[in-house]
């Protein structure tokens, strides 16, 4: 019998594609009426969406694909992108690594991360966690957005990987 996990680890990075260490975020520590309205958000949409929130966040959109207990997500706000997600539950190693793999490659791609990067291989390490479940989270720099609302985007992102990672578990 499987129990369902205590919480996630969390994986930042900058945009240059550097770690920006790793912390646990126990999901005793969250609220737990944000974990099911980003549970019901997610249950709602499914596994493929690009959706706006509602309410006092409706200025807020999330981008989500899932399968086999691995995701991809992107938070904007008001259509500029605020935060890029990697949610990764431990199911299927092999689903894992191509999806981290893929992540990794699109983000080696953007003009940003290729100004910023001093690195030859940015995000490498993001390839070499080994910590399960996870969230890598890269908050992506826009003067246009407000502290406020990366806050919000920060809060939304933790929970919904909370909420994600509570429906992935066997």
């Amino acid at each position: 019998m499987h129990k369902p996990p205590a919480g996630f680890f969390v994986a930042p990075f900058s945009v240059d594609g550097e770690s920006q260490g790793m912390d646990y975020i126990a999901l005793a520590n969250l609220s737990p009426r944000w974990i099911s309205i980003c549970g019901e958000f997610l249950d709602h949409y499914g596994p493929l969406f690009d959706s706006r929130w509602s309410g006092n966040l409706s200025h807020i959109a999330t981008k989500f694909t899932a399968a086999s207990g691995a995701a991809l997500a992107t938070f904007r706000v008001r259509d500029r992108p605020a935060s890029l997600l990697a949610l990764l539950s431990g199911h299927s190693r092999a689903v894992e690594d191509s999806l981290l793999k893929a992540f990794v490659e699109s983000l080696r791609r953007l003009r940003l991360v290729r100004a910023a990067a001093e690195s030859a291989d940015p995000f490498q390490t993001m390839l070499e966690r080994e910590q399960r479940p996870l969230m890598v989270v890269v908050p992506w720099p826009d003067d246009e957005i407000s502290e406020q609302d990366h806050a919000l985007v920060r809060e939304l992102a933790t929970h919904t990987a909370g909420a994600f990672v509570c429906r992935n578990w066997p």
